[in-house]
């Protein structure tokens, strides 16, 4: 287990990057952010988003199966226990870490500030009320664009941690463990940089804050490593 470890820290260390060092510039989200390329980032964070997100799970799983070294039959149906589990998990940990602490997103403090709302009154509204808030507040808005409001209004949960970022790092980790980085350096560098722009994207559409990044990076390695002791076990990876 220390040889996992160490193989899967630095790829940690590498998703806590951008999030510890916008954490320590002191950066909160504004209106200001958005730019020419900001779209770019919600098509991106958008393959997490539902549906797609179950759309890439069925291709990353479809992928992982064909480059897997050596298959049978049990251990193709162990591999698929495997990867949907480990998915879910993140998932069913945090939507239950979001609602024990109900951490408002930041571009509910924004709008809170802006429009002069109380954002505890917003999340005790009911999500089809939150949703028809975020649309009637934004409906005519100049700063915000419409594809993100739209976002916005399918994005009406608490902020802490980032499912996004759970979701999207735990496959970084899944290739890393299941594929060998050294047998398959390009694909298993395509699912870091992808997690990589998935953070940066929630950042910059106002979604999340550096710590909820940060949990959720150190989310998915927990879990990752659970899931390297069952892989092991079932023989589906050597060492």
């Amino acid at each position: 287990m220390g040889l996992i470890i160490k193989k899967t820290i630095a790829t940690l260390v590498i998703f806590l990057i951008i999030p510890l060092t916008v954490n320590a510039l002191d950066w909160n989200w504004q209106p200001d952010a958005l730019n020419d390329i900001s779209k770019y980032f919600f098509w991106v964070t958008e393959t997490v988003s539902y549906p797609w997100a179950i759309i890439s799970s069925i291709l990353f799983s479809c992928l992982i199966t064909i480059l897997m070294p050596v298959k049978t039959k049990q251990k193709l149906i162990f591999l698929w226990l495997i990867l949907i589990s480990t998915i879910l998990i993140g998932q069913i940990l945090k939507s239950i870490i979001k609602i024990q602490v109900a951490e408002p997103r930041p571009f509910v403090l924004w709008m809170a500030k802006e429009f002069n709302i109380d954002d505890k009154e917003f999340y005790s509204l009911s999500k089809v009320e939150r949703k028809q808030l975020v649309h009637q507040l934004l409906v005519d808005s100049k700063t915000i664009p419409v594809w993100l409001r739209k976002h916005w209004e399918k994005e009406i949960s608490y902020s802490f941690p980032s499912g996004h970022t759970i979701f999207a790092t735990t496959w970084a980790f899944l290739a890393m463990i299941i594929l060998g980085f050294r047998r398959h350096y390009l694909i298993v560098s395509t699912f870091i940089l992808w997690a990589i722009f998935i953070e940066v994207s929630r950042l910059l559409l106002g979604m999340h804050r550096p710590v909820d990044l940060i949990f959720g990076s150190f989310i998915a390695w927990g879990i990752a490593l659970i899931c390297y002791f069952y892989a092991r076990k079932w023989h589906i990876v050597a060492t």
